[in-house]
């Protein structure tokens, strides 16, 4: 179905849908499909159905790859405000990765056609695609860049860095989560992190994670 009319604040959440016109903003929403979503629901899967372009409203997603063997990498996260409120890895007709949300939010599919139709219309929206497609690829030469050259210590003690903020602070993913994002096993995961707890860096309980000295963290990353 189509997108409903959706509250301002909603709107607002997207940093493009913020600054674009109405005109423009009001394509977007009445031209594509809102998805509303629950934390843990696959939206698109790797290689099935796409042609589309994700304007995330509310919540947060993950893109990812699975192995047959059900080994996971997580490409990058989006939210309304990652790579200017738009995400191009959907446009081709089959998906590059899979989509899961990882809270409860919404996010606006709009068609490739009407995305190009629109896009030729209004500067702002092109411009933005561009910007939005470089920072994609930069993001994804980092991370060819993260799995090729660092070892996986290093990797979990970057990924415990980019999840807090400050010492006390809990680590928002799961061990299979963190995983995931760091391009290994569960089991590897636990036997980097029970080597951080034994020196006094982190913390683990029941389904947590707590840093309790990033600079201890910090030096795990260096070569």
């Amino acid at each position: 179905m189509r997108s409903q009319v959706l509250p301002r604040q909603i709107e607002n959440q997207n940093s493009f849908l913020q600054a674009c016109g109405e005109e423009t903003r009001a394509a977007i929403l009445e031209g594509g499909v809102l998805h509303a979503f629950d934390g843990g629901a696959v939206l698109f899967r790797d290689g099935g159905p796409a042609g589309v372009v994700l304007f995330p409203l509310v919540g947060a997603l993950q893109m990812g790859k699975s192995a047959t063997r059900g080994r996971r990498q997580v490409l990058c996260t989006v939210n309304p405000q990652s790579c200017g409120g738009i995400c191009l890895l959907m446009m081709a007709d089959r998906g590059l990765a899979d989509v899961r949300a990882l809270e409860p939010g919404q996010v606006a599919a709009l068609p490739r056609a009407e995305f190009q139709a629109l896009a030729r219309k209004d500067p702002l929206l092109c411009q933005s695609a561009w910007g939005a497609a470089a920072k994609c690829m930069a993001h994804l030469g980092g991370l060819v860049e993260h799995l090729s050259f660092r070892k996986v210590g290093q990797r979990v003690a970057l990924a415990l860095l980019e999840n807090t903020t400050q010492d006390g602070d809990m680590v928002r993913l799961t061990q299979a989560g963190l995983a995931a994002e760091v391009g290994t096993t569960r089991e590897v995961v636990a036997r980097c992190l029970a080597g951080l707890q034994k020196a006094g860096a982190i913390r683990l309980g029941r389904g947590r994670i707590t840093v309790m000295h990033r600079n201890q963290v910090a030096k795990e990353t260096l070569d």
